[in-house]
């Protein structure tokens, strides 16, 4: 059972930080070099919707997995999580509450701006989105080298 929790774990964090490797270091400049700001809009309503369905529910697998394995984790160890556990643990909320203020306000808001065709306010939007995703990709790799540093 615990192999089979640890693979699922393993492949929603897989979805969310491959996401976002491809939007920051492929999707993102491509986009930047090749659209106008108004087509590079719409193009990004279109995938940062998919995506974000993806993350919603790789989070309901990271957090139903994570914590099962936390838990069972610590009562085989007597009570004591080892640090990089609770680090990963710690940045993982992190990560989800970040994740839930793009796709709830951030994102909202970017698609009402470009739904309104208002594209000043639909690129301060975009740009908020961009440095919370930096901000979560950063946090994602340090909670995965807690996890695999700190014993």
């Amino acid at each position: 059972m615990v192999d089979i929790l640890t693979f699922l774990h393993l492949a929603a964090a897989i979805v969310w930080m491959g996401g976002m490797t491809f939007m920051l270091f492929a999707l993102r400049p491509a986009a930047l070099l090749a659209l106008e700001a108004q087509p590079r809009a719409r193009l990004m309503v279109q995938v940062w919707q998919r995506f974000f369905r993806l993350v919603l529910g790789a989070i309901v697998v990271l957090l139903a997995t994570g914590g099962h394995l936390f838990g069972s984790g610590m009562k085989a160890a007597g009570g004591h999580a080892p640090l990089g556990w609770t680090v990963m643990a710690v940045l993982g909320v992190v990560m989800v509450l970040a994740f839930g203020h793009i796709n709830f306000a951030g994102f909202a808001k970017f698609k009402r701006a470009v739904a309104a065709a208002e594209w000043p306010l639909a690129a301060k939007a975009a740009g908020q989105i961009h440095t919370l995703v930096v901000l979560n990709f950063v946090l994602g790799w340090v909670a995965i080298a807690a996890i695999k540093l700190l014993h």
